[in-house]
């Protein structure tokens, strides 16, 4: 399983999951080690298996380290990291997403319940505000998602984006997380696969100018970067890299301006 896809089932869930279920899977590690998982506590309960009569015992601290109690067998130690719990780090998911999509007005806590703004989208066009929520599955999900979206200001369109359920409301679109992003299997770094604004319903302006000659260059050298993991989630930082690439590229033709390259970096990345 993918790190999107696992950090989708994991917030699903709605609780803490044991590192000693997902063993040696790299996803659950590297979600660890990048903070997006974090550790919350240890299990509760285990069952004793060896003994003749396996049973729960509850976990206790004793002698310096944790372990339970087996009328049989007396105190048996457990290593810590079989019993450790982990949970997602919403702060640190929506943190990640606002740097991503370049976003204003961002907020750090929830906005109500499980309810999350991560920003304002940056457009030309109207108000795009950003939202997320654990999940969207049922008509309690969509009642508490509206009693916070009252508190907010209103804006022209509103994305919400979900780890699971699409269920659709009145007056905004809903996606998944990996509809919209997804998470390097090596560094970790979340980057878009979908422009936020298409996503959210906003229509496409048409300036009646003609398009940059240099777009059919520009496209394949970003789609390029992206697809063998080298850009980054910073639009000025790809502007520089792809201007490199297209000087190397195309020593005979003349550069294109900063604001044409940022403009299709955005495009590429899910920006606006």
């Amino acid at each position: 399983m993918n790190p999107i896809s696992l950090l989708r089932e994991i917030i699903a869930q709605g609780g803490p999951v044991t590192s000693d279920f997902y063993g040696d899977n790299a996803s659950f590690a590297l979600l660890s080690r990048v903070g997006l998982l974090r550790e919350v506590g240890v299990v509760s309960s285990v069952v004793c298996c060896d003994c003749d009569a396996p049973h729960s015992a509850q976990v206790v601290f004793a002698h310096g380290k944790h372990g339970y109690l087996c009328p049989d067998l007396g105190f048996v130690a457990l290593a810590h990291s079989s019993i450790k719990e982990f949970g997602p780090d919403i702060s640190a998911l929506i943190e990640r997403l606002a740097e991503v999509f370049e976003v204003r007005q961002r907020k750090s806590s929830s906005i109500y319940g499980e309810t999350w703004r991560i920003g304002a989208l940056r457009s030309n066009v109207g108000s795009v505000m950003l939202y997320f929520r654990p999940n969207l599955q049922n008509e309690n999900d969509a009642r508490e998602l509206r009693s916070a979206l009252e508190r907010e200001v209103r804006a022209d369109w509103r994305l919400v984006l979900t780890s699971e359920g699409k269920l659709p409301i009145a007056g905004l679109v809903v996606a998944q997380l990996d509809d919209i992003v997804e998470i390097d299997a090596e560094t970790g770094d979340l980057r878009s696969i979908a422009d936020a604004e298409t996503l959210a319903g906003v229509p496409r302006r048409v300036t009646g100018g003609r398009p940059s000659e240099h777009g059919h260059l520009l496209k394949p050298l970003i789609e390029d970067r992206i697809k063998n993991g080298k850009s980054t989630t910073a639009v000025g930082a790809e502007a520089r890299a792809v201007r490199a690439a297209f000087q190397a590229a195309y020593p005979d033709k003349p550069i294109p301006s900063d604001p044409t390259i940022k403009r299709y970096v955005r495009a590429a990345l899910g920006g606006s």
